[in-house]
């Protein structure tokens, strides 16, 4: 009885679909694969696409890390310390002489560039006309 119920649900498959039942175990074998492959694949896609972003922050951060360094040892040199020293604390080398001189008054400065742009009353066409044939 039980092998007849089989046979009957075989049956009933094989008229919906046109495979036999052995090849539609096989064909849906070979799906879930394509399926786990597929899956496998892109989460090694999303894991690489991760370390390439994690090497790019380490190569910024090496060179923000070198930057610093730089800057460290800018401002452990005698010139840096002269100048702040200077900048800050008025100080002046032996022998030298220090000006003072007064700051000007935001009236008192004028724009070198300002230039006043003189009215043409003459049409283009007209200047053409005139560079060309001089009248």
């Amino acid at each position: 009885m039980q092998t007849n119920i089989f046979t009957r649900i075989k049956n009933a498959i094989e008229k919906v679909i046109p495979m036999t039942f052995g090849s539609l175990i096989l064909f849906l074998a070979v799906i879930y694969l394509l399926v786990i492959v597929g899956r496998a694949v892109w989460i090694n896609y999303q894991s690489g696409k991760g370390i390439e972003e994690q090497v790019q922050k380490i190569a910024d951060l090496q060179d923000e890390v070198r930057y610093l360094e730089f800057q460290v040892a800018y401002y452990q040199t005698d010139s840096f310390k002269e100048k702040e020293a200077r900048a800050k604390l008025g100080y002046k080398a032996p022998g030298e002489n220090v000006i003072s001189l007064p700051t000007d008054a935001p009236a008192d400065k004028v724009a070198d560039s300002v230039q006043t742009q003189e009215v043409i009353e003459e049409s283009n066409p007209r200047l053409w006309w005139k560079y060309f044939f001089g009248s």
